[in-house]
């Protein structure tokens, strides 16, 4: 056989180079499919934006040092729900739409309503608004300009948490156990809320302490953690333990120490973490 190819007329071998080529190329495409890694990766970044440079600095450390410049298939963006304390259900958007705040624009997938999560049919999140929605949610909208320019072409798929129900947490973990995507979990919250600098660093200390241990003990959560969202560091932390990664300290700041006078009851501190 490989003798008559040789004798053929030469339009006949290219056009059987052609087909073996085809051929070869739809064999790795869904090598790939079929192979794909599924790979979690997590951070934990502020909401509160007072010195938004080192926020961009630090998404500019995921996409350049965590992802070599690639970019996750999906981001879940999880927030503390600000506005609806009472609510105690993990939510999610119920139908994939634009996204709005202001100049603040992102597309939003509802993928996650498929795997249990509840969406948010009382439009108390995110609310109509022309042929998209709209969302007040600053745990949500405050990252879309860093999403835009770092992450792109990443899907977004936002949870907006209860702030404290940590029990909320335990039957979300099984429907997103078995993800099969390349995945970026982030964890949109503040830390320790009006005291003066010095009661601050120690709670942030502590807090530090906690997340570093990777401990799942939710007393432990509720007693040493001090952030504006327990539970969302709860959902990534368990989530980060069933992947083998740890928690890793990058910035911590404060309304303080980033205008260099202790703001007492008007303090904010920040904690940047990844995890490897």
């Amino acid at each position: 056989m490989y003798y008559h190819f040789l004798k053929a007329p030469k339009t006949i071998k290219t056009i059987w180079i052609l087909i073996l080529s085809i051929i070869l190329i739809l064999c790795l495409i869904f090598w790939l499919k079929w192979n794909k890694k599924t790979e979690w990766n997590f951070a934990i970044i502020p909401h509160f934006m007072l010195n938004s440079e080192k926020v961009d600095k630090f998404y500019d450390f995921l996409k350049n040092e965590y992802y070599s410049g690639w970019e996750p298939e999906k981001i879940i963006l999880i927030s503390p729900n600000h506005f609806h304390t009472q609510t105690k259900d993990m939510l999610t958007i119920c139908k994939s739409a634009d996204v709005s705040y202001n100049s603040s624009t992102r597309k939003l997938s509802s993928e996650l309503s498929n795997f249990w999560i509840k969406c948010d049919k009382n439009e108390e999140i995110f609310k109509p608004r022309w042929d998209s929605l709209k969302t007040n949610e600053h745990g949500i909208w405050e990252h879309f300009q860093w999403i835009n320019k770092y992450f792109p072409d990443s899907e977004v798929l936002p949870i907006i948490s209860p702030c404290f129900q940590l029990s909320a947490v335990e039957n979300l973990l099984t429907n997103l156990k078995g993800l099969n995507w390349n995945i970026l979990v982030i964890a949109s919250v503040d830390f320790a809320h009006y005291q003066n600098e010095q009661q601050t660093l120690q709670h942030d200390q502590k807090s530090i302490e906690t997340l570093k241990s990777m401990t799942l003990n939710q007393s432990e959560f509720v007693d040493w953690i001090d952030a504006d969202c327990p539970a969302c560091l709860y959902l990534l932390q368990s989530l980060a333990s069933q992947n083998w990664k740890k928690a890793e300290l990058r910035y911590r700041d404060s309304s303080s120490t980033i205008l260099n006078q202790d703001m007492w009851a008007e303090n904010t501190s920040r904690i940047f973490m990844w995890y490897k």
